[in-house]
């Protein structure tokens, strides 16, 4: 990451911005991951089972972390820093959209579900990314309740590694 830094009037030092395209963070955890550096975080530098789903130009897909989701839980990412779908440029909204068209589909026939649920807060981590849970029909569980639920959906390193090829073969044929 280049480009330097400088203290705000507080005296903390402001973070670091990197050049174009990406415009990465240092103090972006989802930066310093695309970056390959380690981030303090156990979910994000655990190892991805499978690695990358899909790596396109502007986002990145890869399996959520295992301790927070079920086998075929995928992570949308923009590899530029931005917070939001309003911060995207016209090139961005069209990979993203195609991505999803594509994506969503591959989600569905690797899991089995018919629904795919979208979550993206961006809260402890204010870069892009966008969660898409398969919604499995286990349970009386709905919406916001089967996302929060407790304890939490999990998987195996070895499952979510088979779902993200089945899914990378199925996104791959559309």
């Amino acid at each position: 990451m280049s480009c330097s830094s400088e203290q705000n009037p507080s005296g903390k030092r402001q973070a670091e911005v990197g050049p174009p395209p990406y415009y990465h963070r240092s103090d972006c955890n989802i930066c310093r991951k695309q970056d390959d550096l380690k981030t303090g975080s156990e979910l994000l530098d655990a190892p991805r089972p499978g690695g990358y789903i899909v790596e396109r130009e502007l986002f990145l897909v890869e399996h959520a972390p295992l301790q927070e989701s079920s086998a075929g839980t995928v992570i949308v990412e923009s590899r530029r820093h931005l917070l939001d779908c309003g911060e995207m440029n016209p090139d961005e909204l069209a990979e993203f959209g195609s991505i999803l068209h594509g994506l969503v589909p591959a989600v569905k026939a690797a899991t089995g579900v018919q629904r795919v649920y979208f979550l993206a807060l961006m809260e402890r981590a204010p870069h892009f990314h966008l969660w898409l849970v398969p919604k499995r029909n286990e349970g009386e569980l709905r919406g916001l309740a089967y996302l929060a639920q407790q304890p939490p959906l999990t998987t195996s390193y070895s499952a979510a590694e088979e779902m993200s090829r089945q899914i990378r073969e199925h996104f791959e044929q559309f």
